[in-house]
């Protein structure tokens, strides 16, 4: 796996200024940290089994019923109860999360893969972009917001990729790890609808709890009741499940932190503009940026200063060596990254 820099690499983790992982700023908010104290209580017991209060919780906070919502551990873990979906092969809409092909492979599946790069900086319609690489009964897979670029696609544009999909009896999955950043594009709703619609989520970048290990899988009852038999017996913690029950009364927290976001990513947007680099239009806790130089020369610079960023060489379409992702921080964190781009854009430019 490859997942950017490594905060265990030396010293204590908080020793690192970490641009590669997407998380909430500030860690877990206030409200996060009184649920996992409270979480405390149930140590002494097996978590259980059947996850009915985190179900229902989740249920609630998405607009669900209970039956279309499975709980998981983390995002990662409802990725690969679908890759364990009936299917002839996956097709990938790239650039993407690695894990996508890796699980798929795991379960057996052949992997295609589709580009959602039209041109340099642009990215194309998915529905027109994956039409011609559509295959019978294919597992198609689909970020939104997209990871790496941060770009997101609308429910219209969504919604005609799923009818070309359906149309070859196949499953779309679309991983909305990302969607509290913008959940104007979530397609969650439409879960009622089609059952050859599946979404995956996370709560661990808009809560900053990458430790907790909360995701979850929606899906029509039947399709939830064939994965949920694939999961591991107490998957869910008793940190996870706490946490999980509280997000029904902080929807609007949540949201609040969503546009935080979205105010400190156009300042650090503006900020790498004015350094000449070119940045891809995103709705999400990152941006990607071509920087029109080898970038490898920043990074080194940057880790000597202990600032992890996010290098893009195993993205497809994004492996030419000019690419970083960048996540959004505070204020404070994004001049101290840009005035260390400076003088490391600099240096570059002087070897």
């Amino acid at each position: 796996m490859n997942h950017g820099g490594n905060v265990w690499q030396g010293g204590a983790p908080s020793d690192w200024l970490d641009y590669s992982a997407n998380l909430r700023p500030e860690g877990a908010p206030r409200w996060v940290r009184d649920a996992l104290t409270a979480g405390m209580a149930n140590i002494r017991y097996y978590p259980d089994p059947t996850m009915r209060r985190a179900r229902q919780a989740l249920a609630e906070y998405l607009g669900l019923e209970d039956t279309q919502v499975l709980p998981t551990a983390g995002g990662i873990s409802a990725i690969d109860l679908t890759a364990q979906l009936p299917a002839s092969g996956a097709l990938l809409a790239t650039p993407c999360f690695g894990e996508y092909e890796m699980l798929c492979v795991r379960h057996g599946l052949r992997v295609k893969k589709a580009s959602l790069l039209r041109a340099r900086h642009e990215i194309g319609d998915p529905a027109a972009q994956l039409k011609d690489a559509l295959f019978e009964g294919a597992l198609v897979y689909l970020c939104n917001p997209l990871n790496p670029v941060g770009a997101a696609f609308s429910r219209d544009q969504v919604e005609k990729l799923l009818g070309e999909v359906e149309a070859v009896n196949g499953h779309l999955v679309v991983d909305e790890a990302f969607i509290e950043y913008c959940p104007q594009h979530s397609v969650v709703d439409l879960i009622a609808y089609h059952p050859r619609l599946l979404v995956t989520g996370s709560m661990t970048k808009i809560l900053g709890i990458p430790g907790v290990r909360l995701g979850y899988l929606c899906g029509q009852p039947e399709v939830i009741n064939q994965l949920s038999g694939r999961q591991i017996t107490w998957e869910l913690s008793c940190f996870a499940e706490s946490v999980a029950c509280a997000l029904p009364e902080h929807r609007e927290d949540i949201l609040a932190d969503g546009e935080t976001n979205a105010r400190r990513r156009e300042q650090l947007r503006a900020g790498l503009t004015g350094l000449g680099v070119y940045v891809y239009p995103s709705e999400a806790a990152f941006l990607l940026a071509d920087f029109g130089m080898p970038v490898a020369p920043l990074v080194k610079y940057l880790k000597e200063k202990h600032i992890l960023v996010r290098e893009c060489m195993n993205f497809d379409g994004l492996d030419d060596g000019r690419h970083l992702r960048l996540a959004v921080k505070d204020e404070q964190s994004n001049e101290r990254l840009l005035q260390a781009l400076r003088e490391a854009m600099v240096c570059a430019e002087n070897l």
